[in-house]
């Protein structure tokens, strides 16, 4: 049952268990303390009571008078003072409205003969109500007394009644309290566990949809290189039906050639391991480099600042003439002259864009544009694994900066923000 509650449920429930434990503990140990503080100082005053009427007793050589004396002066303070022949239980001395009963039974009267000692008799106990006594043997020449005196106890029992309640009430409501405040503590602490998890699940889900979508990508010109290859055995062409069969096995392997290292970079950045031979780079021959693979006239080069100035950012040459390539060859593909690779400066990061003067991007492509195997036009015979933009994104995003999409004048429009 607890098994299935949720993280934060469970958690809230220790730490309330935990704060119960604590409070009750800290509330029992209050209550003792308080009521062994009351009971030691009502004990002083008895001790105190106790020797002076014992002393009172004694100097007055045990006669009427000095028994008189002995409980009636008012330093006593308020409770009883008794003196008792143990032997026969009579009073022979008591403070005013006492009366001659003796408030102890003949065998604690016995006992106290001997030894002395403390005791609290309850309401049903006396008709005092709750009292605490204490009692001692005296010695007086040949007579032998017990002297007692007691304290009521009403009012220790009330203070300890009302901490008792205070205590009782208090302590739920300082649970509740903790409870709350350890949901919502536990709830703030599990918050970054929470994304975490949500990224781990999203980054499992996308790394299924990525195998899936892998799998079947690495299927199609595996299939048409075994139909190739099948069709060469059997029908064993010569000439140029030979060639025409090996060019379009070569094409195919390419094509496999070129998925399995696209995928291996995409892979390589999902872990943020994307290798970087970071150097300073300049743009202008960046953008050089990159237009020499294409025939002379089919890609423009445009200045790397406005005034002409060089521009060089700490970057891995390798990787961006990578993603500046894939997107020229996404332009050179799908789009229409002018294909243009220029550079546009912002506030801390510089653009490398890249643009066409084609229909431009299909309107429900572009938020899904950086998506792996995500194509313009499906249908365009097989040219395309859908991972160039993806890996432009995730080169943009090695070097700290991001990637973007848009439709200007009619055309394309894709470029990587990187800092300056």
């Amino acid at each position: 049952m607890i098994g299935r509650l949720p993280v934060r449920l469970k958690l809230t429930l220790a730490f309330t268990i935990a704060i119960a434990a604590v409070l009750t503990a800290t509330a029992l140990f209050l209550y003792l303390r308080l009521r062994s503080e009351l009971d030691n100082r009502i004990d002083q005053s008895l001790e105190a009571r106790l020797e002076l009427v014992s002393n009172r007793l004694q100097n007055g050589n045990g006669g009427p008078r000095a028994l008189t004396r002995a409980v009636n002066r008012g330093e006593e303070g308020s409770g009883f003072v008794q003196i008792v022949l143990p032997d026969s239980r009579t009073v022979v001395g008591a403070r005013e409205g006492l009366g001659d009963e003796p408030v102890l039974g003949r065998a604690d009267l016995t006992r106290l003969a001997e030894d002395g000692g403390t005791y609290d008799l309850q309401s049903g106990q006396s008709e005092l109500g709750p009292v605490r006594i204490m009692a001692a043997p005296v010695v007086v020449g040949t007579h032998h007394y017990v002297v007692a005196v007691g304290a009521a106890l009403e009012e220790r029992n009330e203070a300890l009644s009302n901490v008792r309640t205070l205590l009782l009430i208090g302590g739920p409501v300082a649970l509740i309290l903790a409870a709350l405040a350890g949901w919502v503590v536990v709830g703030a602490a599990l918050r970054p566990v929470d994304r975490m998890l949500v990224r781990l699940e999203d980054g499992l889900r996308r790394e299924r949809t990525f195998v899936a979508d892998a799998s079947h990508e690495l299927r199609t010109p595996l299939t048409q290189l075994k139909m190739e290859l099948e069709l060469m055995r059997q029908e064993r062409p010569d000439g140029e039906d030979f060639d025409a069969a090996i060019d379009a096995a070569i094409g195919d392997t390419d094509r496999l050639s070129l998925l399995s290292e696209d995928l291996l970079v995409l892979a390589r950045a999902d872990r943020d391991r994307l290798p970087l031979n970071r150097e300073e780079v300049d743009l202008a021959e960046l953008f050089a480099a990159v237009a020499t693979r294409y025939p002379t006239g089919h890609v423009e080069v445009g200045a790397a600042s406005p005034d002409g100035t060089p521009v060089r950012i700490d970057a891995d040459r390798s990787s961006l003439e990578r993603a500046l390539a894939n997107l020229v060859d996404n332009a050179v593909a799908h789009g229409a002259p002018p294909v243009r690779l220029g550079a546009v400066p912002r506030s801390g990061t510089i653009e490398l864009h890249v643009t066409d003067a084609g229909g431009g991007f299909p309107p429900d492509f572009i938020p899904r544009a950086f998506d792996r195997f995500s194509q313009a036009s499906p249908g365009d015979g097989g040219r395309g694994t859908g991972l160039g933009l993806a890996i432009v994104r995730a080169v943009a995003e090695a070097h700290g900066g991001t990637a973007g999409v848009a439709n200007r004048g009619g055309g394309a429009d894709v470029w990587l923000a990187l800092p300056a």
